[in-house]
């Protein structure tokens, strides 16, 4: 796909007159199918004057783009587009060429879920007939396949964002991970090589999921290793440090909490060291999920402590929605405060309503205010940006 606002900013240095396309290009643009483009005799691509002038019907509910049809002719005409790269981008502003990215996308990683889930079900069904060092052995020569393919088709290595080689690329490397991760789980589990201390299999696959999210620029990977980390800070507290914390939920929650700001952190550091800036998003959205669903674990309990999980479950979520707008402008970071906010409300209120009347009450007007809230703030966020 062409860069169009590059190419009319571009385009526009060729150009004396107005500055802007609006201006440039005032007639209305007819449909390119009844007056398609021609190559002049210098091979630059030409349209009918007449194709900048039908008002039909016809016309009128062919979707087109302004901006991109008006611009399009004047980008062939001064030899910036071929005849190829015009039509096709005529094609685009008429809406017949459609995206079907999100879709492919969406079936490429339910291919990888059915993918391990049906190892899954083979280990189970055949363990007996198979043998576990047959089943470990072909588990692992099938994620070496994987990342052998991956190692043949990927870009060279930058701190930079990597252009994507192949559209499956950053699933067949998922699909290598999750195979390596689950023949490391299936020797653990069999074979017992690390015996009590086998939560350190956790931070090595955490270890190793990080090197190949930089390596191969998957943030894919890199989102898959801080949430392996984080379940071994969990398992960890849970199973070797109970002499240390005789309350291990509590601690759990602690380490999630620590997890969170430490990921958070990171993702700071990435963008201010300018090494793999665009993993941030995922650093700093997995760190807050981390720390707010902590919070609300705290705050759902019976514990005496409850109440100051709640507070902070609060503050941390007014906190959030508040430098979202301000500082970010990421919807999503508002939504997670907004969403702590109101489930920190709901803890504190609820409790003291004794009929389940006006319980029902309460759910069902401040939801559907919250809601309302959230679109809104989502349609500001649109038009300002």
């Amino acid at each position: 796909m062409f860069d169009i606002a590059g190419l009319a900013a571009r385009e526009t240095s060729f150009a004396r007159g107005p500055s802007t396309l609006k201006e440039k290009y005032k007639p209305s643009f007819a449909s390119p199918a009844k007056y398609p483009p021609t190559t002049n005799v210098s091979g630059r691509v030409t349209l009918s004057d007449n194709a900048f002038h039908d008002n039909s019907k016809e016309t009128r509910n062919l979707g087109v783009s302004p901006d991109v049809a008006r611009a399009v002719p004047h980008l062939g005409e001064c030899g910036l587009l071929t005849e190829a790269q015009a039509r096709r981008l005529l094609r685009v502003a008429r809406g017949e060429l459609l995206s079907v990215w999100n879709e492919l996308r969406t079936l490429l990683y339910a291919g990888v879920v059915l993918i391990t889930a049906g190892v899954g079900f083979l280990v189970r069904e055949n363990l007996d007939r198979l043998g576990p060092v047959a089943i470990a052995i072909g588990i692992g020569v099938a994620a070496a396949v994987c990342f052998f393919w991956i190692a043949r088709h990927a870009a060279p290595f930058t701190w930079r964002e990597a252009p994507s080689t192949h559209v499956g690329f950053d699933y067949v490397l998922l699909l290598g991970v999750l195979l390596a991760s689950a023949d490391l789980a299936y020797v653990e589990a069999r074979f017992t090589p690390l015996g009590p201390n086998w939560p350190w299999h956790l931070l090595f696959a955490s270890l190793s999921m990080t090197a190949l999210a930089f390596r191969f620029d998957s943030r894919v990977v890199f989102s898959l290793a801080l949430s392996t980390f984080a379940a071994w800070r969990g398992v960890s507290v849970s199973f070797l440090d109970r002499e240390f914390w005789p309350d291990s939920g509590a601690a759990a929650r602690l380490n999630a909490i620590g997890c969170g700001v430490l990921f958070v952190l990171l993702g700071v550091l990435l963008v201010r060291e300018r090494r793999k800036e665009h993993f941030e998003p995922v650093s700093t959205y997995v760190g807050i999920s981390l720390v707010l669903l902590s919070l609300a674990s705290g705050s759902l309990t019976d514990e005496p402590s409850w109440g100051a999980y709640t507070l902070v479950l609060i503050l941390a979520g007014v906190g959030l929605a508040a430098y979202s707008l301000h500082f970010r402008r990421r919807f999503p970071l508002f939504a997670m405060g907004a969403l702590a906010v109101y489930l920190g409300l709901s803890r504190a209120v609820v409790p003291s309503l004794d009929d389940e009347t006006v319980v029902f009450l309460w759910f069902l007007f401040t939801s559907v205010g919250a809601i309302a809230a959230l679109v809104a703030v989502h349609r500001a966020l649109e038009k300002s940006s």
